[in-house]
Protein backbone atom coordinates (compact mmCIF):
# COMPACT_ATOMS: atom_id res chain seq x y z
CA UNK A 1 0.00 0.00 0.00
CA UNK A 2 1.02 3.59 -0.30
CA UNK A 3 2.59 4.35 3.22
CA UNK A 4 2.67 8.25 1.88
CA UNK A 5 -1.10 8.31 1.43
CA UNK A 6 -1.08 7.33 5.73
CA UNK A 7 1.11 10.55 6.00
CA UNK A 8 -1.79 13.22 4.56
CA UNK A 9 -4.36 14.51 6.46
CA UNK A 10 -8.21 13.63 6.18
CA UNK A 11 -8.69 16.95 4.66
CA UNK A 12 -5.67 15.91 2.07
CA UNK A 13 -6.87 13.16 1.17
CA UNK A 14 -10.68 14.24 0.59
CA UNK A 15 -9.12 17.12 -1.87
CA UNK A 16 -7.32 15.13 -3.62
CA UNK A 17 -10.23 12.86 -3.91
CA UNK A 18 -12.34 15.47 -4.59
CA UNK A 19 -10.02 16.51 -7.66
CA UNK A 20 -10.16 13.07 -8.78
CA UNK A 21 -13.90 13.26 -9.14
CA UNK A 22 -13.62 16.22 -11.04
CA UNK A 23 -10.77 15.11 -13.44
CA UNK A 24 -13.32 12.07 -14.27
CA UNK A 25 -16.15 14.29 -15.08
CA UNK A 26 -14.07 16.57 -17.44
CA UNK A 27 -12.36 13.43 -18.95
CA UNK A 28 -14.17 11.02 -19.42
CA UNK A 29 -16.93 12.14 -21.30
CA UNK A 30 -14.87 11.47 -24.13
CA UNK A 31 -13.99 8.28 -23.16
CA UNK A 32 -17.87 7.74 -22.17
CA UNK A 33 -19.01 8.94 -25.92
CA UNK A 34 -16.49 6.23 -27.34
CA UNK A 35 -16.89 3.10 -25.80
CA UNK A 36 -20.61 3.71 -24.50
CA UNK A 37 -22.63 6.16 -26.16
CA UNK A 38 -23.84 5.59 -30.03
CA UNK A 39 -22.78 9.29 -30.56
CA UNK A 40 -19.44 7.86 -32.27
CA UNK A 41 -21.07 4.92 -33.99
CA UNK A 42 -23.53 7.39 -35.51
CA UNK A 43 -21.06 10.10 -36.64
CA UNK A 44 -19.19 7.29 -37.99
CA UNK A 45 -21.96 6.04 -39.96
CA UNK A 46 -23.06 9.64 -41.49
CA UNK A 47 -19.44 9.97 -42.98
CA UNK A 48 -19.77 6.65 -44.35
CA UNK A 49 -18.15 4.41 -43.04
CA UNK A 50 -18.70 0.30 -42.94
CA UNK A 51 -19.62 -1.78 -39.92
CA UNK A 52 -16.18 -3.09 -39.81
CA UNK A 53 -14.74 0.85 -39.90
CA UNK A 54 -17.18 1.24 -37.15
CA UNK A 55 -16.13 -1.73 -34.88
CA UNK A 56 -12.84 -1.20 -35.74
CA UNK A 57 -12.04 2.05 -34.86
CA UNK A 58 -13.96 0.72 -31.08
CA UNK A 59 -10.63 -1.58 -30.46
CA UNK A 60 -8.24 1.52 -31.55
CA UNK A 61 -7.30 1.90 -27.51
CA UNK A 62 -7.06 -1.68 -26.79
CA UNK A 63 -4.64 -2.36 -29.85
CA UNK A 64 -2.79 0.65 -28.83
CA UNK A 65 -2.61 -0.13 -25.12
CA UNK A 66 -1.56 -3.83 -26.25
CA UNK A 67 1.68 -2.05 -27.92
CA UNK A 68 2.36 1.06 -25.57
CA UNK A 69 2.13 0.94 -22.06
CA UNK A 70 4.94 -1.28 -20.63
CA UNK A 71 6.99 1.67 -23.11
CA UNK A 72 4.49 4.13 -21.69
CA UNK A 73 5.61 2.90 -18.16
CA UNK A 74 9.35 3.45 -18.50
CA UNK A 75 8.82 6.92 -20.70
CA UNK A 76 6.58 8.06 -17.38
CA UNK A 77 9.19 6.85 -14.59
CA UNK A 78 11.78 9.01 -16.63
CA UNK A 79 9.57 12.24 -17.37
CA UNK A 80 7.42 11.73 -14.04
CA UNK A 81 3.68 11.22 -13.54
CA UNK A 82 2.01 14.73 -13.75
CA UNK A 83 4.41 15.80 -17.29
CA UNK A 84 3.15 12.53 -18.37
CA UNK A 85 -0.52 12.82 -17.44
CA UNK A 86 -0.54 16.41 -19.47
CA UNK A 87 0.76 14.91 -22.72
CA UNK A 88 -1.59 12.64 -22.63
CA UNK A 89 -4.62 15.16 -21.85
CA UNK A 90 -3.16 17.36 -24.44
CA UNK A 91 -3.23 14.76 -27.06
CA UNK A 92 -6.39 13.29 -26.28
CA UNK A 93 -8.06 16.96 -26.76
CA UNK A 94 -6.35 17.30 -30.15
CA UNK A 95 -7.27 13.75 -31.27
CA UNK A 96 -11.44 14.82 -30.44
CA UNK A 97 -10.71 18.60 -31.77
CA UNK A 98 -9.27 16.33 -35.36
CA UNK A 99 -12.66 13.90 -35.21
CA UNK A 100 -14.91 17.35 -34.99
CA UNK A 101 -13.44 18.76 -37.88
CA UNK A 102 -13.14 15.72 -40.14
CA UNK A 103 -16.35 16.71 -42.64
CA UNK A 104 -14.25 20.31 -43.55
CA UNK A 105 -12.48 17.49 -45.29
CA UNK A 106 -15.16 16.24 -48.11
CA UNK A 107 -13.47 12.94 -49.45
CA UNK A 108 -10.30 12.66 -46.56
CA UNK A 109 -13.55 12.97 -44.20
CA UNK A 110 -13.17 9.15 -42.98
CA UNK A 111 -9.32 8.92 -42.94
CA UNK A 112 -9.48 12.16 -40.82
CA UNK A 113 -12.29 10.63 -38.77
CA UNK A 114 -10.64 7.72 -38.26
CA UNK A 115 -7.04 9.09 -37.63
CA UNK A 116 -8.42 11.44 -34.82
CA UNK A 117 -9.67 8.54 -33.22
CA UNK A 118 -6.82 6.54 -32.90
CA UNK A 119 -5.04 9.67 -31.81
CA UNK A 120 -7.00 10.04 -29.23
CA UNK A 121 -7.03 6.21 -28.30
CA UNK A 122 -2.90 6.68 -28.28
CA UNK A 123 -3.19 8.92 -25.04
CA UNK A 124 -5.09 6.60 -23.25
CA UNK A 125 -2.38 4.51 -22.59
CA UNK A 126 -0.25 7.25 -21.37
CA UNK A 127 -2.76 8.52 -19.16
CA UNK A 128 -4.03 5.18 -17.68
CA UNK A 129 -0.36 4.16 -16.83
CA UNK A 130 -0.03 7.48 -14.94
CA UNK A 131 -3.40 7.44 -13.27
CA UNK A 132 -3.25 4.89 -10.96
CA UNK A 133 0.43 5.46 -9.22
CA UNK A 134 -1.37 8.89 -8.78
CA UNK A 135 -4.37 7.71 -7.34
CA UNK A 136 -1.91 5.82 -5.17
CA UNK A 137 -0.63 8.95 -3.39
CA UNK A 138 -3.76 9.65 -1.48
CA UNK A 139 -6.07 6.26 -1.47
CA UNK A 140 -5.15 3.67 1.49
CA UNK A 141 -6.39 0.07 0.92
CA UNK A 142 -9.27 0.95 2.92
CA UNK A 143 -10.49 3.91 0.81
CA UNK A 144 -10.46 2.03 -2.50
CA UNK A 145 -13.54 0.21 -2.76
CA UNK A 146 -15.58 3.40 -1.96
CA UNK A 147 -13.54 5.63 -3.70
CA UNK A 148 -13.77 4.05 -7.20
CA UNK A 149 -17.56 2.92 -6.52
CA UNK A 150 -18.52 6.96 -5.65
CA UNK A 151 -15.98 8.32 -8.17
CA UNK A 152 -17.68 5.93 -11.55
CA UNK A 153 -21.03 6.08 -10.10
CA UNK A 154 -21.40 9.93 -10.29
CA UNK A 155 -19.22 10.81 -13.23
CA UNK A 156 -21.65 8.29 -14.87
CA UNK A 157 -24.74 9.84 -13.58
CA UNK A 158 -22.86 13.35 -14.97
CA UNK A 159 -22.41 11.61 -18.27
CA UNK A 160 -25.26 10.00 -18.71
CA UNK A 161 -27.70 12.87 -17.84
CA UNK A 162 -26.14 14.79 -20.12
CA UNK A 163 -25.82 11.97 -23.35
CA UNK A 164 -29.78 11.23 -22.27
CA UNK A 165 -30.50 15.04 -23.91
CA UNK A 166 -28.17 14.88 -26.69
CA UNK A 167 -30.01 12.04 -27.90
CA UNK A 168 -32.97 13.86 -27.45
CA UNK A 169 -31.61 16.77 -29.24
CA UNK A 170 -30.34 14.61 -31.85
CA UNK A 171 -33.67 13.74 -33.08
CA UNK A 172 -34.31 11.15 -36.03
CA UNK A 173 -31.96 12.60 -38.08
CA UNK A 174 -29.17 15.09 -36.68
CA UNK A 175 -27.15 17.36 -38.86
CA UNK A 176 -23.63 16.72 -39.08
CA UNK A 177 -22.49 20.03 -37.49
CA UNK A 178 -23.89 19.49 -33.98
CA UNK A 179 -22.45 16.17 -33.60
CA UNK A 180 -19.08 18.01 -34.70
CA UNK A 181 -20.07 20.49 -31.89
CA UNK A 182 -20.70 17.87 -29.45
CA UNK A 183 -17.61 15.49 -30.00
CA UNK A 184 -15.17 19.15 -30.39
CA UNK A 185 -16.46 19.96 -26.75
CA UNK A 186 -15.92 16.71 -25.25
CA UNK A 187 -12.11 17.12 -26.72
CA UNK A 188 -11.77 20.73 -25.00
CA UNK A 189 -13.00 18.81 -21.66
CA UNK A 190 -10.31 16.63 -21.49
CA UNK A 191 -8.16 19.98 -20.76
CA UNK A 192 -9.97 20.25 -17.36
CA UNK A 193 -8.73 16.05 -16.36
CA UNK A 194 -5.47 17.58 -16.71
CA UNK A 195 -6.19 20.80 -14.61
CA UNK A 196 -7.07 18.37 -11.90
CA UNK A 197 -4.55 15.97 -12.24
CA UNK A 198 -1.83 18.51 -11.83
CA UNK A 199 -3.46 19.16 -7.98
CA UNK A 200 -2.45 15.72 -6.62
CA UNK A 201 -0.16 15.91 -4.05
CA UNK A 202 3.54 14.51 -5.29
CA UNK A 203 5.11 11.18 -3.15
CA UNK A 204 7.80 12.22 -1.60
CA UNK A 205 8.80 9.17 0.24
CA UNK A 206 8.49 6.95 -2.53
CA UNK A 207 10.33 6.99 -5.47
CA UNK A 208 9.97 5.58 -8.58
CA UNK A 209 13.14 4.60 -9.80
CA UNK A 210 14.08 4.90 -13.81
CA UNK A 211 12.77 1.68 -15.09
CA UNK A 212 15.50 -1.03 -16.56
CA UNK A 213 11.77 -2.31 -18.56
CA UNK A 214 14.00 -5.79 -18.51
CA UNK A 215 14.64 -5.77 -15.16
CA UNK A 216 11.03 -4.42 -14.35
CA UNK A 217 9.16 -5.99 -16.33
CA UNK A 218 10.90 -9.65 -15.01
CA UNK A 219 9.99 -8.68 -11.66
CA UNK A 220 6.12 -8.37 -12.44
CA UNK A 221 6.65 -11.96 -14.56
CA UNK A 222 7.68 -13.32 -11.26
CA UNK A 223 4.84 -11.98 -9.18
CA UNK A 224 2.46 -15.53 -9.55
CA UNK A 225 -0.91 -13.59 -8.55
CA UNK A 226 0.04 -10.36 -10.95
CA UNK A 227 0.39 -13.37 -14.11
CA UNK A 228 -2.53 -15.11 -12.96
CA UNK A 229 -5.14 -12.47 -12.92
CA UNK A 230 -3.78 -10.71 -15.80
CA UNK A 231 -4.04 -13.93 -17.97
CA UNK A 232 -7.77 -13.82 -16.82
CA UNK A 233 -8.59 -10.25 -17.39
CA UNK A 234 -7.10 -10.55 -20.83
CA UNK A 235 -9.20 -13.61 -21.57
CA UNK A 236 -12.62 -12.70 -19.96
CA UNK A 237 -12.31 -8.87 -21.49
CA UNK A 238 -12.77 -11.52 -25.39
CA UNK A 239 -15.99 -12.47 -24.07
CA UNK A 240 -17.75 -9.05 -23.03
CA UNK A 241 -16.13 -6.00 -24.49
CA UNK A 242 -17.61 -6.41 -27.49
CA UNK A 243 -21.03 -6.83 -26.18
CA UNK A 244 -21.76 -3.17 -26.00
CA UNK A 245 -20.28 -1.55 -29.56
CA UNK A 246 -21.73 -4.34 -31.30
CA UNK A 247 -25.61 -4.49 -29.25
CA UNK A 248 -25.80 -0.51 -30.86
CA UNK A 249 -24.60 -1.82 -34.32
CA UNK A 250 -27.44 -5.07 -33.72
CA UNK A 251 -29.65 -2.20 -33.03
CA UNK A 252 -29.11 0.14 -35.41
CA UNK A 253 -28.62 -1.80 -38.88
CA UNK A 254 -30.55 -5.44 -37.89
CA UNK A 255 -33.10 -3.56 -35.98
CA UNK A 256 -33.45 -0.30 -37.77
CA UNK A 257 -33.50 2.09 -34.47
CA UNK A 258 -33.19 5.60 -35.34
CA UNK A 259 -30.42 7.37 -34.40
CA UNK A 260 -31.75 9.65 -31.96
CA UNK A 261 -33.32 6.55 -30.25
CA UNK A 262 -30.22 4.51 -30.32
CA UNK A 263 -28.68 7.32 -28.36
CA UNK A 264 -31.19 7.58 -25.61
CA UNK A 265 -30.84 3.87 -25.61
CA UNK A 266 -27.53 4.07 -25.02
CA UNK A 267 -28.05 6.00 -21.93
CA UNK A 268 -29.72 2.86 -20.43
CA UNK A 269 -26.35 1.08 -20.68
CA UNK A 270 -25.14 4.19 -18.62
CA UNK A 271 -27.81 3.53 -15.95
CA UNK A 272 -26.51 -0.06 -15.56
CA UNK A 273 -22.86 1.47 -15.08
CA UNK A 274 -24.09 4.22 -12.44
CA UNK A 275 -26.06 1.38 -10.73
CA UNK A 276 -22.95 -0.33 -10.63
CA UNK A 277 -20.62 2.15 -9.38
CA UNK A 278 -23.32 3.29 -6.62
CA UNK A 279 -23.42 0.02 -5.54
CA UNK A 280 -20.18 -1.29 -5.45
CA UNK A 281 -18.72 0.24 -2.35
CA UNK A 282 -21.54 -1.49 -0.12
CA UNK A 283 -21.07 -4.42 -2.38
CA UNK A 284 -17.72 -4.34 -1.85
CA UNK A 285 -17.81 -4.48 1.66
CA UNK A 286 -20.74 -7.07 1.97
CA UNK A 287 -19.20 -9.94 -0.34
CA UNK A 288 -15.89 -8.87 -0.76
CA UNK A 289 -13.63 -9.18 -4.02
CA UNK A 290 -13.88 -12.75 -4.90
CA UNK A 291 -17.69 -12.90 -4.74
CA UNK A 292 -17.92 -9.58 -6.70
CA UNK A 293 -15.92 -11.83 -9.40
CA UNK A 294 -17.76 -14.34 -9.74
CA UNK A 295 -21.04 -12.53 -10.04
CA UNK A 296 -19.79 -10.30 -12.63
CA UNK A 297 -18.40 -13.42 -14.35
CA UNK A 298 -22.04 -15.02 -14.68
CA UNK A 299 -23.36 -11.99 -15.77
CA UNK A 300 -21.34 -11.70 -18.77
CA UNK A 301 -22.35 -15.37 -19.72
CA UNK A 302 -25.98 -14.64 -19.28
CA UNK A 303 -26.03 -11.40 -21.55
CA UNK A 304 -24.03 -12.80 -24.51
CA UNK A 305 -26.80 -15.67 -24.17
CA UNK A 306 -29.73 -14.16 -23.39
CA UNK A 307 -29.15 -11.55 -26.59
CA UNK A 308 -28.61 -14.22 -28.86
CA UNK A 309 -31.81 -16.57 -27.93
CA UNK A 310 -33.94 -12.77 -27.64
CA UNK A 311 -36.04 -12.54 -30.83
CA UNK A 312 -37.15 -9.33 -32.43
CA UNK A 313 -40.42 -10.70 -33.22
CA UNK A 314 -41.13 -11.06 -29.22
CA UNK A 315 -43.56 -8.56 -27.80
CA UNK A 316 -41.82 -5.75 -25.86
CA UNK A 317 -38.41 -6.73 -27.50
CA UNK A 318 -36.67 -3.46 -27.25
CA UNK A 319 -37.55 -3.18 -23.48
CA UNK A 320 -36.18 -6.70 -22.88
CA UNK A 321 -33.06 -6.18 -24.65
CA UNK A 322 -32.65 -2.51 -22.67
CA UNK A 323 -32.91 -4.62 -19.36
CA UNK A 324 -30.39 -7.25 -20.55
CA UNK A 325 -27.67 -3.92 -21.97
CA UNK A 326 -28.32 -2.64 -18.77
CA UNK A 327 -27.22 -5.48 -17.08
CA UNK A 328 -24.33 -6.13 -19.21
CA UNK A 329 -23.51 -1.99 -18.30
CA UNK A 330 -23.90 -3.16 -14.68
CA UNK A 331 -21.53 -5.55 -14.79
CA UNK A 332 -18.86 -3.87 -16.72
CA UNK A 333 -19.10 -1.30 -14.24
CA UNK A 334 -18.56 -3.81 -11.50
CA UNK A 335 -15.53 -5.49 -13.19
CA UNK A 336 -14.15 -2.36 -14.17
CA UNK A 337 -13.82 -1.49 -9.92
CA UNK A 338 -13.21 -4.92 -9.58
CA UNK A 339 -10.08 -4.44 -11.70
CA UNK A 340 -9.09 -1.22 -10.41
CA UNK A 341 -9.04 -2.54 -6.66
CA UNK A 342 -6.88 -5.70 -7.71
CA UNK A 343 -4.70 -3.38 -9.91
CA UNK A 344 -3.82 -1.38 -6.62
CA UNK A 345 -3.12 -4.55 -4.08
CA UNK A 346 -0.51 -6.27 -7.06
CA UNK A 347 1.24 -3.59 -7.98
CA UNK A 348 4.65 -4.05 -6.21
CA UNK A 349 5.57 -0.47 -4.09
CA UNK A 350 9.02 0.40 -6.12
CA UNK A 351 7.39 -1.28 -9.73
CA UNK A 352 4.05 0.33 -9.74
CA UNK A 353 3.87 1.59 -13.28
CA UNK A 354 5.55 -1.65 -14.52
CA UNK A 355 3.40 -3.93 -12.72
CA UNK A 356 -0.12 -1.49 -13.85
CA UNK A 357 1.34 -1.09 -17.55
CA UNK A 358 1.67 -4.94 -17.28
CA UNK A 359 -1.85 -5.55 -16.16
CA UNK A 360 -3.23 -3.28 -18.33
CA UNK A 361 -1.18 -4.51 -21.35
CA UNK A 362 -3.09 -7.84 -20.66
CA UNK A 363 -6.20 -6.43 -20.46
CA UNK A 364 -5.73 -4.32 -24.13
CA UNK A 365 -4.47 -7.76 -25.63
CA UNK A 366 -7.86 -9.06 -24.59
CA UNK A 367 -10.12 -5.81 -25.81
CA UNK A 368 -7.86 -5.92 -29.15
CA UNK A 369 -8.86 -9.74 -30.00
CA UNK A 370 -12.18 -9.42 -29.21
CA UNK A 371 -12.71 -6.21 -30.68
CA UNK A 372 -10.96 -6.43 -34.01
CA UNK A 373 -11.49 -10.17 -34.21
CA UNK A 374 -15.42 -9.40 -34.27
CA UNK A 375 -14.48 -6.80 -36.56
CA UNK A 376 -12.80 -8.99 -39.40
CA UNK A 377 -15.59 -11.23 -38.56
CA UNK A 378 -18.10 -9.01 -40.15
CA UNK A 379 -15.76 -7.20 -42.81
CA UNK A 380 -15.13 -10.61 -44.24
CA UNK A 381 -19.18 -11.23 -43.91
CA UNK A 382 -17.75 -14.95 -42.58
CA UNK A 383 -21.47 -15.24 -40.84
CA UNK A 384 -24.58 -15.62 -42.75
CA UNK A 385 -26.63 -12.64 -42.25
CA UNK A 386 -29.33 -14.64 -41.41
CA UNK A 387 -29.72 -18.36 -40.13
CA UNK A 388 -32.79 -20.56 -38.28
CA UNK A 389 -32.70 -22.48 -35.67
CA UNK A 390 -35.91 -24.22 -34.30
CA UNK A 391 -38.16 -21.83 -36.58
CA UNK A 392 -36.53 -18.45 -35.08
CA UNK A 393 -34.24 -15.78 -37.41
CA UNK A 394 -31.21 -15.85 -36.16
CA UNK A 395 -28.56 -12.76 -37.49
CA UNK A 396 -24.93 -12.53 -38.08
CA UNK A 397 -25.41 -9.95 -34.96
CA UNK A 398 -26.32 -12.75 -32.39
CA UNK A 399 -24.23 -15.54 -33.60
CA UNK A 400 -21.72 -13.00 -32.59
CA UNK A 401 -23.42 -12.97 -28.95
CA UNK A 402 -23.49 -17.06 -29.28
CA UNK A 403 -19.74 -17.23 -29.38
CA UNK A 404 -18.94 -14.35 -26.57
CA UNK A 405 -21.08 -16.59 -24.85
CA UNK A 406 -19.52 -20.13 -25.64
CA UNK A 407 -16.15 -18.23 -24.24
CA UNK A 408 -17.51 -16.92 -21.54
CA UNK A 409 -18.27 -20.26 -20.37
CA UNK A 410 -15.30 -21.88 -20.99
CA UNK A 411 -12.95 -19.30 -18.77
CA UNK A 412 -15.40 -20.55 -15.66
CA UNK A 413 -12.49 -23.13 -15.26
CA UNK A 414 -10.05 -20.43 -14.71
CA UNK A 415 -11.88 -18.79 -11.37
CA UNK A 416 -10.35 -20.98 -8.84
CA UNK A 417 -6.74 -19.09 -10.20
CA UNK A 418 -7.61 -15.81 -9.06
CA UNK A 419 -5.54 -14.54 -6.34
CA UNK A 420 -8.91 -13.27 -4.47
CA UNK A 421 -10.07 -16.76 -3.76
CA UNK A 422 -6.82 -17.95 -2.52
CA UNK A 423 -5.21 -14.19 -1.20
CA UNK A 424 -2.31 -15.96 1.21
CA UNK A 425 0.46 -15.78 -1.67
CA UNK A 426 4.11 -15.81 -1.05
CA UNK A 427 4.38 -13.12 -3.83
CA UNK A 428 3.38 -10.13 -3.53
CA UNK A 429 -0.04 -9.46 -3.38
CA UNK A 430 -1.78 -6.46 -1.01
CA UNK A 431 -6.08 -7.20 -0.53
CA UNK A 432 -8.54 -5.12 1.38
CA UNK A 433 -8.82 -7.05 4.67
Amino acid sequence: MSAFAETLTERERKRSRLHAYFACYTGCISEVMLDSSAIIIVYLSMLGASDMLVMLSTSFSGILGMLLLIPYASVISHIGLKKASTIACIIGCCGFIIMAMAPFFGRFQQLLAISGCLIYCAQRSLYGAAWYPMLDTFLRPQDRGSFFGTMRYSYMIVSGTLFYFIGKLMGKEPPVALMQIIIGTAGILVLGRMYCMLQFPDNTLERTAKLNIRKSLGLSIRNGPLVTYSVYVCLISIAYTSLVPLTLLYLKNYIQLPAGQLQIFSTVGIAGSITGYFFYGYLFKKLKIKKLELVVHFIFLFTALALFLLNKEIKGFIWITGGIYFLSSYAASTFMCNNSTELLALARPGNKPMAMAFQQTYQNIGVSIGRTGTALIMGANLLAPTWNCKGLTISSYQTLFLLYAVIAAVLLILLPTLPAVVPKHKDYYDPVK
